[in-house]
């Protein structure tokens, strides 16, 4: 297909485990129509390519745009692949999800080109494009959440390696012999600082007797504490959670450390629901990184808090497509 270099607009798609969410974006990366639904992610290929046609169809009628003016579409997807062939070697949470191929069914129905990338990434190209990673010459991102997510980009291309496998520092080992991860390895970041691995650490001092805010907060039910109850207490005081998140934001401080002194990138941007925790976490991590990044490197980065939000992953995919299509090559 060739690109419309006259198009107005572009279709960023975030695809989840439970969500798909697409945006029709302008090319100043303003989002202009959007629409979320169920990805029916256990369900087959078939149902979840349909749930994105529908999310992209339902963003397209609220802006009143023609197809016509729709460069393309960029499409963040989890789990791993051969994007430029449009296949999906394995993706988490989707029922049956090996060596399927995702894109060309969506091209043949929309007529548009279509691209995709790894989830984590393409949420990193859209911090890069549009947030707080601007103007870096090598940003590294990690998103905090239900598990741990990162991205890589230099010299404005994302950076995937060899086998679009790069650059996963969630599973870099932090703690020889540590917890189990969902990887099967142990000790890796994800499985120290994921949510669940943050919620644990927090339950375990109430269960050891500690005095605390989260007994009242919870209801003496510990299955209700949440990363959000955690930080709350933390900033009325409570110590319990304050370790918590101490000790939380030292083992990430190690992982943004190794990723620094490896790559020496200009910017880590930190996202997720977790980096709401602010200067709780973000104290340590500081303070972790000035003690175990080598000088040279650690003075010329920025670690800053992520911009976009939500809308990392849509707005990510419109960026892969605007660098694909509208912009000239370098």
């Amino acid at each position: 297909m060739q690109p419309n270099k006259s198009a107005s607009c572009v279709i960023g798609v975030d695809l989840g485990g439970t969500n798909v969410r697409a945006a029709v974006v302008d090319l100043q990366g303003t989002i202009i129509g959007e629409s979320r639904t169920d990805s029916k992610a256990m369900d087959g290929v078939q149902s979840t390519i349909g749930q994105i046609l529908i999310a992209i169809q339902a963003a397209i009628a609220q802006t009143g745009v023609n197809i016509e003016d729709i460069a393309g579409v960029g499409m963040g997807v989890p789990g791993t692949h051969k994007s430029s062939e449009g296949i999906v070697l394995w993706s988490p949470n989707f029922k049956d999800w090996n060596n399927i191929q995702l894109l060309a069914p969506i091209k043949e129905h929309l007529g548009l080109p279509v691209f995709m990338g790894n989830d984590a990434n393409t949420a990193a190209f859209g911090e890069y494009t549009f947030g707080a990673g601007r103007g870096s010459k090598c940003m590294v991102m990690l998103t905090l959440g239900t598990g741990i997510g990162s991205g890589l980009i230099i010299d404005g291309k994302i950076y995937t390696g060899v086998s679009e496998a790069a650059p996963e520092i969630g599973h870099h080992i932090i703690v020889a012999n540590g917890p189990i991860c969902g990887c099967g390895r142990y000790g890796c970041l994800e499985a120290l600082a994921k949510r669940d691995a943050i919620i644990d650490r927090a339950a375990r001092k109430v269960s050891a007797g500690r005095k605390t805010l989260l007994t009242k907060k919870v209801g003496n039910d510990l299955l209700c504490l949440t990363p959000a109850i955690i930080a709350e207490a933390a900033y009325e005081g409570d110590l319990v959670s304050i370790e918590t998140f101490e000790e939380t934001g030292y083992y990430i401080g190690i992982g943004v450390s190794n990723a620094i002194n490896i790559l020496n990138p200009d910017k880590v941007v930190i996202g997720g629901g977790i980096a709401q925790a602010g200067d709780l976490l973000f104290g340590p991590i500081k303070r972790t990184v000035a003690i175990n990044a080598l000088p040279a490197a650690l003075e010329a980065c920025e670690i800053l808090p992520a911009k976009l939000g939500d809308d990392a992953g849509v707005l990510g995919g419109a960026a892969i497509v605007m660098q694909s299509l509208l912009r000239p090559k370098t």
